[in-house]
């Protein structure tokens, strides 16, 4: 049938179903959501205060120096402020169009060694329909260009080495190496140089090519600083603490720091996230194990692959800072690597149990997810997630169910190898697309207090209010706001470094009696203070703070929310 369909079909009206289902499953859903703190509305802030001051070369975060990351990413969410405006759907398509862009080197890369286009299309759409790959596309964080650039920078540089390449072309395959790895490098630091090379250089020596890491590193290193360059030396001349910082504090220390680095986690940190990434092919592992090894000995690909997911997770794994968006460039190897094993054991060698059997526990799966968010709505056991007024998010998880259900049952019943496994994928789109508007309400309320926070602004007083804030939700604020001058009450956080400076200690409120001190001040001057925190904090402001003119809850029946209390 499938065959059948593809004979039938005209190539271009092929690529035009294509894109139009990319347009309802990755581009338009990404508006659904609710901004999420604080990643969401940090890299949201970041570059709304870019077109503010004009600074497209030092990042600021409440108007004060911020310099976790380099700036591409940044600039990437500037690009499409200007031309979507500034809202959640501009801020998400950057992170989109960027794991489009890695399917799509999959897809050339499997091209270059699987001449059968559905070979092609399989390995992009593993990739694409990793639950771990579409969620982080659907979320604006950094992650995702790098995994496109450092994908890009590896594939390249692999496809150059090969010994069918002529020499034109693997000059130019060497300069778009050096272009991703300047574009990573300026995405998120040195660790654009690590990735690469951890898979690279045990490749090289795997498939006795070493002799090309004297000869090939030159094109692409000479591009690289050409176009790394132009921003390095203009962040030094502009803050010439920058690179003292940004290496020690987010390279070193994060890598070395054990217990004292940020996001400190144990060396298997990362292991059930990559089982997670992978979850749906976890049963044909054996069966795809079995595979890889028939083939690698003379697979290029395979070898390439290989040292491109074990190397990097290992290599990150020993990292003492650790968030499970990490893993993401060790995935589109890991999803070629599948299509080749599903390629072998699967489709020639026809062996259907391990397959099938993933079928099965899929179909139990998503009835029983159905009936326990129905018993937490209705009874809210084992603890209250849906509320009343999810119902109509239960409607919408029951019914991707059903149509999951339907592709998976046609999937059994289909003869052709490439369409079950094309229905098997298509079976994880609608649970996909309706994570973009599954968000129960308590999960809202921590998660997304901008929502809360901007009915908020439409009453609060405009002229002469400070606005302080507990650490969290401080970026929420900022962009709610639009306030580059708020205030951060007993902890720091994220921003330590940039208030450490002379000129910008007086953000920072120490404790309670500085803050009943700013109340009096603006008092004095009919002016206001706004206190926004958590409410599980309310205790401590009734304890030690006067009586509020004026408070608003978010959420009163549930502790998961925030306050606003005007002084």
């Amino acid at each position: 049938m499938f065959e059948q369909f593809l004979r039938n079909t005209k190539r271009k009206w092929l690529y035009i179903l294509i894109a139009l289902i990319v347009l309802a499953v990755c581009i338009l859903p990404l508006g659904g959501r609710p901004m999420l703190t604080p990643d969401e509305t940090r890299y949201a802030e970041i570059p709304r205060e870019m077109m503010l001051n004009g600074n497209y070369v030092s990042p600021r975060l409440n108007g004060v120096r911020y310099f976790e990351k380099p700036t591409f990413s940044y600039w990437a969410f500037v690009v499409s402020f200007k031309v979507f405006g500034m809202n959640r759907f501009a801020l998400r398509l950057p992170c989109m169009l960027a794991m489009l862009a890695t399917a799509w080197i999959v897809y050339l890369l499997m091209g270059h060694f699987y001449r059968d286009p559905r070979s092609r299309l399989l390995g992009a759409l593993i990739f694409a329909t990793m639950p771990l790959v579409y969620v982080l596309a659907t979320v604006a964080v950094t992650d995702m260009f790098l995994t496109l650039f450092v994908t890009g920078a590896s594939v390249s540089f692999f496809l150059a080495a090969q010994d069918d390449t002529g020499r034109g072309r693997r000059i130019l395959l060497l300069l778009l190496c050096g272009l991703c790895c300047g574009f990573a490098f300026l995405t998120k630091g040195f660790l654009a140089f690590a990735v690469p090379a951890v898979t690279l250089v045990p490749y090289l020596i795997w498939d006795r090519k070493w002799k090309k890491l004297f000869t090939m590193p030159w094109i692409p290193l000479v591009v690289l600083l050409l176009v790394a360059a132009p921003w390095c030396l203009a962040i030094h001349r502009q803050e010439p603490d920058f690179w003292r910082y940004f290496f020690f504090e987010e390279h070193i220390n994060r890598f070395f720091g054990q217990e004292k680095a940020q996001h400190s986690r144990n060396f298997f940190y990362f292991f059930p996230f990559m089982a997670a990434a992978l979850a749906i092919w976890l049963l044909m592992i054996p069966n795809l194990s079995r595979a890889w090894r028939v083939q690698v000995k003379a697979s290029p690909l395979l070898k390439f692959c290989i040292c491109g997911v074990v190397l990097p997770f290992l290599m990150l794994s020993c990292s003492s800072g650790k968030l499970p968006t990490y893993i993401l460039p060790c995935l589109p190897p890991a999803a070629v690597l599948i299509a080749a094993g599903l390629e072998k054991f699967f489709v020639e060698e026809r062996r259907d149990k391990a397959f099938h059997l993933t079928l099965l526990v899929l179909a139990v799966l998503l009835p029983l997810t159905l009936l326990l968010v129905t018993i937490n709505l209705l009874t809210g056991f084992p603890d209250v997630l849906f509320m009343k007024e999810d119902k109509a998010q239960v409607l919408l998880i029951a019914i991707v169910s059903a149509m999951s259900l339907a592709c998976l049952f046609l999937s059994w019943k289909e003869v052709d190898r490439y369409a079950k496994l094309y229905l098997l994928l298509i079976a994880l789109l609608p649970p996909l697309v309706a994570s973009n508007f599954v968000f129960p309400v308590r999960m809202r309320e921590w998660q997304a207090p901008n929502l809360f926070l901007a009915e908020v602004a439409k009453e609060l007083p405009k002229e002469n209010t400070i606005l302080v804030t507990y650490r969290r939700p401080f970026q929420d604020v900022c962009w709610v706001f639009r306030n580059t001058d708020v205030r951060m009450l007993v902890k720091q956080n994220e921003i330590s470094y940039g208030i450490s400076y002379p000129e910008e200690k007086y953000r920072f409120i120490p404790d309670f009696p500085a803050l009943q001190e700013l109340c009096r001040e603006q008092k004095a001057k009919n002016g206001h203070v706004a206190v926004i925190t958590p409410l599980s904090r309310i205790d401590s402001f009734e304890e030690t703070m006067p009586r509020p003119e004026r408070i608003w809850k978010s959420c009163p029946g549930l502790k998961t929310g925030y306050a606003v209390l005007l002084y």
